[in-house]
């Protein structure tokens, strides 16, 4: 946990005051995620093992932000410690907002209009940054086949 500790001193030139594990439904693949604070600067870190898995999050992270993609901003790495500082913005996942803005058959207005935000970004990743991704990083796979 040092390394997330180091890198946030790095990217925000002032050491994080609290530290806080955001598991949960947040994690998986062994990966450790937690959120670094220091009065109004805030930062999500994570340590994963995985070093080919770490790079092709980072680089696709880093090309769909290129490409005016709403993904979190990557602030700093460490690969050969497995660690990342990327931005936190905060504790609703879009599953947990979409969820609590529907009852049965009713959705709210606010949820409609997620859904169409999502649905129309979905061709500018797949199709626009799709262009000049570099598939060769994807882990484990390049491609998606029957396995």
């Amino acid at each position: 946990m040092d390394i997330l500790e180091k890198l946030f001193e790095h990217h925000f030139r002032l050491s994080p005051e609290a530290t806080e594990p955001l598991q949960g439904n947040l994690g998986g693949s062994g990966r450790i995620i937690v959120r670094l604070t220091r009065g109004p600067l805030r930062a999500i870190g994570v340590l994963h093992s995985v070093r080919e898995e770490n790079i092709a999050f980072l680089e696709f992270s880093r090309h769909f932000r290129r490409h005016g993609l709403p993904v979190p901003e990557i602030y700093v790495d460490d690969l050969s410690r497995g660690a990342y500082l990327e931005e936190d913005l905060g504790d609703t996942t879009l599953f947990e907002f979409l969820s609590s803005n529907r009852a049965g058959d009713a959705i709210a207005p606010a949820a409609i209009e997620a859904y169409r935000k999502v649905v129309a970004a979905l061709p500018r990743f797949q199709i626009e940054a799709g262009r000049d991704l570099n598939y060769r990083l994807c882990y484990p796979r390049a491609k998606f086949d029957r396995q």
